[in-house]
């Protein structure tokens, strides 16, 4: 039986969406595949019962039948941190063994995700690589190429790492496609004389990091006042309603797959965003708009969201949400898994993880 644990330079690096077609496409080739997230960071609440987010999403997508408290058997709950602020022994190490034995039983592969970035938890002695020397495991970092500062990222994220036989790699995601030719020619070589080795590179792909309007109402805690029949469509900006009109409707018209955020009390600016075709309008303060803006937004299908919350606190729950990737949808999963088995030296992964195909 083999493992890894891919961890991250930062949060919303593409990790948990790495992990789990990583996991489709292991079963694909024919072995059994478990997946764990030993510390869970990103509190839910199920069954009466706190969970993690990403390992909710594993569990459900993935079929799993192993119990969720095996899949992330540590909780970064408020009494957990005030133990380690106090020095108290809550056996973590322990649990995490226990659990992993659990999960490990008639698999073939383990997927450990890690928590947040590589650095996380290490108030606990829980951070990625310390969770990895205790489950006897190596590390595939992801990194979200953002600029060139991510190879900074890279390798002050390594010195974490005490071993550097640890590192089995790092996967550079999300790479713009005006950057892919210096980041082959030149950032993998340069990283590649550092003795880091690059397992793949994955060009950013819009389409996975947009969001559902219908998502947006979910998570906003809205009521739609129009366009109802288009709250499946997709938008991956998110577009702030604060200036004069003649700007907004070319600000507007340059990025027309995005949702706007505006005060309820702009019907300037809402009917510019609807002449410019955005995909929805998000309106702030709990200020119904105009019948003209209504009837104008019936008219071009545009759903007209009205939230409770003022500009600030929704424009902060937008930023939360679009640009994140959820696998809420077939579709989704299905392109992660092409993005990975075209991009990715996934032999060379397997090869790390020391299993063998029959």
């Amino acid at each position: 039986m083999g493992s890894i644990l891919i961890s991250s330079s930062e949060q919303y690096s593409g990790k948990s969406s790495l992990c789990i077609g990583l996991a489709v496409i292991l079963k694909k080739r024919g072995f059994s595949v478990g997946y764990m997230k030993p510390v869970g960071n990103l509190l839910v609440e199920v069954d009466g019962t706190l969970s993690d987010e990403d390992s909710e999403q594993a569990l459900q997508i993935l079929g799993l039948a192993d119990d969720r408290h095996y899949i992330t058997p540590v909780i970064l709950t408020e009494n957990l941190i005030e133990d380690a602020l106090h020095d108290e022994d809550g056996h973590l190490e322990e649990r995490i063994l226990h659990a992993y034995s659990q999960i490990a039983e008639g698999k073939d592969a383990i997927l450990i995700e890690g928590s947040g970035g590589i650095g996380g938890g290490i108030m606990y002695n829980l951070s990625d690589p310390h969770v990895a020397s205790i489950l006897h495991t190596r590390i595939l970092l992801v990194t979200r190429y953002d600029s060139i500062q991510a190879i900074d990222r890279i390798l002050c994220d390594i010195k974490l790492i005490p071993d550097s036989q640890m590192l089995a790699g790092v996967i550079l995601n999300e790479v713009e496609e005006n950057d892919l030719k210096q980041v082959r020619e030149q950032v993998v070589p340069f990283l590649k004389r550092k003795e880091i080795k690059v397992h793949g590179i994955i060009p950013k792909d819009r389409t996975l990091r947009s969001v559902s309007i219908s998502e947006i109402v979910e998570n906003l805690h809205g009521d739609v006042l129009s366009g109802t029949e288009n709250l499946g469509k997709l938008v991956d900006h998110y577009l702030v309603g604060a200036m004069e009109v003649n700007s907004a409707i070319k600000y507007f018209r340059r990025t027309p797959n995005s949702v706007v955020i505006t005060g309820g009390d702009r019907s300037d600016l809402q009917m510019a965003a609807i002449e410019a075709g955005v995909k929805a309008l998000v309106l702030t303060g709990n200020l119904r708009p105009s019948e003209a803006v209504l009837g104008s937004a019936d008219e071009a299908g545009v759903p007209i969201v009205l939230v409770r919350e003022d500009t600030m606190s929704t424009i902060e729950r937008m930023e939360s949400l679009i640009g994140h990737i959820r696998i809420g949808q077939n579709a989704k999963l299905s392109r992660i898994v092409e993005l990975i088995e075209d991009n990715v030296d996934i032999d060379a992964i397997i090869s790390t993880m020391d299993i063998r195909e029959e």
